[in-house]
């Protein structure tokens, strides 16, 4: 009598913990509107909110795409001019240079004619 008393005591606790997990189950699962019985009002309502989020979305995406590529393109613009500054300083150096060398080399036959001459 006792075994059969436990089996039936082991039976239905086992029962009531899984009808337990299935009514939790159902409590985190996510809410399902009826909408079958909902006004044409109400479905329109909801149809707009739904389209309403969907376009503000895009627009979130559009402007985020927007700025991204407007600040890609202040950093090409940077790196433009700091690229063309940088070939105006070498271009600078290089005249310099050049002009340097041309006095020096002046210098040298006006002193080479002088002791020549």
């Amino acid at each position: 009598m006792k075994k059969f008393n436990m089996k039936n005591i082991a039976i239905s606790s086992l029962i009531a913990v899984s009808t337990c997990f299935a009514a939790i189950g159902q409590a985190n699962a996510a809410p399902q509107p009826d909408t079958h019985h909902l006004t044409q009002k109400q479905k329109n309502a909801i149809e707009a909110k739904q389209k309403a989020k969907h376009n503000a979305e895009l627009k979130a995406k559009a402007k985020h795409k927007a700025e991204s590529k407007h600040h890609s393109d202040l950093k090409s613009k940077q790196k433009a001019k700091h690229d063309a500054e940088l070939r105006a300083k070498q271009k600078a150096k290089q005249k310099d240079a050049h002009h340097d060398s041309k006095t020096k080399h002046k210098d040298s036959k006006f002193e080479q004619d002088r002791k020549h001459g």
